[in-house]
């Protein structure tokens, strides 16, 4: 990769157009699979760290099933006093790094601007603010509720689950398997809440960040969190390890602070520490109609909203939208 100050008016963007999971490649090519889900899920990766903190969290800060089974509701309000915590550990720290100390510049960083201050067009008339009220009322509050549900399900019998001593296979399969299904679940709601009624009244609210900040990643209207993070709802009927369900929770909530970072990179002087923000996701900020999933499954390919970054893709882009206005 190289950093590039394009006509397109992007501080950063990849030398190389966008690449998406070669598993979907005919004909299969097997290193090629093995290389993307090595480099991108089983390298040091935020994933790898997702599931240490997973295995955490279950494990040692999750209250017991005894306690969920007898008790009034307390641990509850404990579980959005931690998912908030967890919140600020992740989006807080980022954001203080690349935006607030500006530990690596501009280096890696998409859009050259800071993020909006003195802005009616967010809450507090700042970015920031706004995005942490609605990360927080909103996302913090959907997150806590769907994990109220899937343990009050297991603690009283509705919910079944393995584990991973019981069912090793099914564990990696989940791993295997967890970032194909994400992915699909989000194409699918994203096209959803693009329909003009729910994006007016609803996910407009997210998409007024059109500048990402790590706060920017489930500062969503409280409908739309409901949508979005509904994904893990999968393991209240298919029996898995509450691990995988920790994890699952975690994909939605804590990476999209990553990926809305506004950085491809998280340095520390000269050394790589992590992958961050994918610039698949920032075109979509920047034009809206484009690239609705991931990277992990190509569904914008395969139904047409693909933008792979260069600057033909631009031109393409801004000609159809010149073309829709138009009319």
């Amino acid at each position: 990769m190289t950093e590039e100050k394009s006509a397109s008016g992007w501080n950063y963007q990849p030398s190389e157009p966008i690449k998406y999971n070669p598993l979907f490649d005919l004909p299969p090519k097997l290193g090629s699979i093995c290389g993307w889900m090595i480099t991108r899920w089983v390298s040091v990766s935020r994933f790898v760290l997702f599931l240490i903190a997973a295995v955490i969290l279950t494990l040692h800060f999750t209250p017991s099933l005894s306690l969920i089974e007898d008790s009034n509701y307390d641990w509850i309000a404990y579980l959005f006093a931690r998912n908030t915590a967890l919140l600020f550990i992740v989006a807080g720290t980022l954001h203080l790094y690349l935006h607030v100390l500006k530990v690596q510049g501009d280096e890696y960083k998409f859009l050259k601007r800071e993020m909006a201050k003195n802005s009616k067009k967010f809450k507090f008339n700042s970015q920031v603010y706004d995005n942490v009220f609605w990360s927080v009322f909103s996302g913090v509050t959907v997150w806590t509720f769907y994990e109220a549900i899937y343990w009050n399900g297991v603690a009283n019998g509705f919910v079944e689950t393995i584990t991973f001593q019981s069912n090793p296979i099914q564990f990696f399969l989940w791993i295997f398997c967890l970032p194909l299904i994400r992915g699909t679940h989000f194409y699918f709601i994203h096209r959803l809440l693009h329909i003009p009624f729910l994006y007016k009244h609803v996910h407009s609210t997210h998409h007024r960040n059109v500048n990402t900040g790590p706060w920017s990643g489930i500062s969503m209207h409280p409908v739309e969190n409901i949508i979005y993070q509904s994904s893990p709802l999968i393991h209240l009927f298919i029996p898995t390890d509450p691990i995988i369900f920790t994890l699952h929770l975690i994909v939605v909530t804590l990476n999209p602070a990553f990926t809305h970072s506004g950085f491809e990179q998280i340095k520390s002087k000269k050394t790589k520490i992590l992958d961050s923000a994918d610039f698949h996701h920032q075109l979509h900020h920047r034009y809206f109609d484009c690239n609705y999933g991931n990277m992990d499954v190509p569904l914008d390919i395969w139904f047409g909203t693909h933008h792979d970054g260069s600057e033909k893709a631009t031109k393409q882009m801004r000609l159809r939208i010149k073309g829709v206005a138009s009319n």
